[in-house]
């Protein structure tokens, strides 16, 4: 008391100068250096921006936060810039976009630009002069998208929070989490802290550890997932694409592909090749075939023998030692299904039934994932079960896209209450099947997903917009950001165009990806009849078994270690060596032969 008086006594000089030594101290403590800034968008015209300085987290973050109360109602978005994700042309490093259709690396070369990302992870990745850094969006991350831009040779990468899709108030803060990893950090490293958060969090335990009291998911790991396509709506000549309203207007014909009888011939033939495992998966069985009256699983498609020959099929399937699953779709309603609802089905903000797409089955509306789950999909798995299913759950759509919310008056769901709905369901398919599998690998209910059917479509994405994508921003290829994240806790095909890969020669790009990346071997294109693809089963099969105890494995490195040669390196100390030169290449004493791969 004495010392603060006389300081006091002196004119306050050295007691202004303690008091803001001190604050200047707890700042830096409690807030980083750096500031963000927010744009908070109203029209094209009228944008108001807010500067926020970070605070400063134990773990290490650097966070921002902005709270639902800073958010006008009036919002389209929030678009959310930081000098941590800007680059000039020629700068060493890229940005990590983790997305399906487009590729997750780009690299900083481009003069001009714009790209749209639909974020499959909820993080963004920056190594630049400055260093390297990882963006984990953790409060409303159902609701931002990525925009990578360049202008004049300068590229920024940021998240935009699509205020005004949510069709509710926001329901949370945003909170995104930045971390300086250093500047020796690269992908794998932005890849690992996010895994870390989702391990942090609970979302996720490894394959390794649910294995021990669950014999069906420790199959499935060492299992081929054999997929046969039953029947589906005939394509008419002249309709041009899937997602035409013509669709609803035509007459649906079913077109056979498969029958039940077949099936047990394609199994028969499977385990005579040698194929002692495999989950195999019943594609548009139900009534309609693939497209299907959705919500409606039964009955059983006549035409394709019917419930007694379904029936009939599984119970060969388990003689030879197989496991029996059904492709199914809580995504999808059609009006032509004895349950749909106005009542039952998702409604826009107008009170509309919410129309997802056109299918060669129809219009597809939007179901609400609280009445598939509330009303139909106890007495689906119950009657599933009774048919003898005994392999993870396989349902279409669930992890290919974020969910869309509800604004029926009696159950409105917003985004994130929808997935909660998506979680239950997986929960119930994991109580009764063993798992629950699906595709894209969106991460919205990675904590009950045990498979995806793929995590990239670059290659078809490549294909398919050529034509349309006169500048691509990000490399055209397959990148495993995907399994650096989640292998070793969930399975996994890398790619659309790696389901089947075996039926491309040895040595093609797609089976060394497939290899490079870690998969799950995967066949679905094909209808099974001739012998070719079945010998591609049971060679899949076979160079399966020595790899598929990786499975249980982490991946810790991925590294271009010469042109053309590609290392993966497992948390167990194995490390698999990928030839994509024209050259042999030696690697501790052993050489690797051109477009071949070798496991340490």
């Amino acid at each position: 008391m004495l010392t603060f008086e006389c300081f006091m006594m002196k004119g306050n000089t050295m007691f202004r100068f303690f008091l803001g030594l001190y604050f200047t101290l707890v700042c830096s403590v409690l807030y980083a250096t750096e500031s963000i800034s927010a744009d908070f968008v109203f029209s094209d015209t009228d944008i108001i921006t807010k500067n926020y300085q970070l605070e400063n987290m134990s773990d290490g973050a650097m966070r921002l936060t902005i709270p639902v109360a800073d958010i006008p109602r009036n919002t389209r978005q929030v678009r959310i810039y930081s000098s941590f994700f800007e680059a000039e042309k020629g700068d060493e490093g890229y940005f990590i976009i983790p997305n399906v259709r487009y590729g997750n690396i780009g690299y900083f070369k481009h003069e001009n630009g714009r790209k749209f990302y639909d974020p499959q992870l909820a993080f963004i990745g920056s190594k630049t002069p400055k260093g390297a850094y990882v963006a984990i969006v953790k409060g409303l991350e159902l609701e931002f998208s990525v925009i990578m831009e360049v202008k004049n040779k300068h590229h920024i990468l940021y998240p935009r929070f699509n205020i005004n899709k949510i069709d509710f108030d926001p329901y949370e803060d945003i909170v995104i989490d930045y971390y300086n990893l250093g500047k020796n950090a690269t992908y794998v490293d932005m890849a690992k802290k996010y895994r870390q958060y989702k391990i942090d969090s609970g979302a996720i335990v490894s394959l390794k550890e649910r294995v021990k009291t669950n014999p069906i998911l420790k199959y499935s790991v060492e299992a081929p997932f054999i997929r046969v396509k039953l029947a589906n709506n005939k394509h008419p000549k002249g309709m041009d694409g899937y997602n035409s309203p013509k669709w609803d207007k035509v007459k649906h014909e079913l077109n056979i592909m498969n029958t039940f009888d077949d099936f047990i011939n394609i199994m028969k033939n499977m385990h005579n090749a040698g194929v002692k495992e495999a989950d195999m998966c019943f594609v548009g069985w139900q009534v309609g075939g693939f497209d299907g009256y959705f919500p409606d699983l039964f009955p059983v498609e006549e035409r394709l023998g019917g419930e007694a020959k379904m029936r009939e099929a599984v119970k060969v399937g388990k003689e030879l030692g197989y496991h029996m699953t059904t492709h199914i779709n809580n995504h999808n309603m059609y009006k032509r299904a004895k349950r749909w609802s106005d009542e039952f089905v998702s409604k826009n903000r107008k009170g509309e039934p919410r129309v997802y797409t056109y299918w060669p089955g129809g219009k597809a509306y939007n179901t609400c994932f609280q009445t598939i789950c509330d009303r139909f999909i106890d007495s689906d798995i119950a009657k599933l079960k009774d048919m003898g299913m005994n392999a993870p759950q396989h349902v279409d759509v669930t992890t290919a896209r974020r969910p869309d919310p509800c604004c029926d008056a009696i159950h409105p769901n917003n985004r994130e209450q929808q997935a909660q709905h998506q979680i239950r369901l997986g929960k119930k398919y994991r109580k009764h099947f063993g798992g629950f599998t699906s595709e894209a690998g969106y991460d919205h209910c990675i904590e009950v997903l045990d498979y995806a059917l793929y995590t990239s479509s670059v290659y078809a994405g490549l294909v398919d917009n050529l034509h349309t994508d006169k500048i691509s921003l990000t490399e055209r290829d397959l990148f495993p950001i995907w399994q650096i994240v989640y292998h070793g806790y969930v399975l996994s095909n890398p790619d659309w165009y790696t389901i089947d890969c075996y039926l491309k020669p040895k040595g093609h790009q797609w089976r060394l990806k497939f290899i490079e990346c870690g998969g799950r071997p995967t066949f679905y294109w094909t209808q099974y009849k001739s012998q070719k693809d079945i010998d591609a089963i049971a060679e899949a099969y076979r160079e399966y078994v020595p790899m598929r105890h990786l499975q249980y494995e982490t991946i810790e490195r991925h590294q271009e270690i010469a042109k053309g040669i590609i290392l993966v390196g497992y948390s167990n100390g194995s490390e698999v060596v990928v030839n994509y030169s024209d050259k042999p290449y030696e690697y501790k004493g052993k050489v690797i032969q051109p477009r071949d791969y070798l496991l340490f």
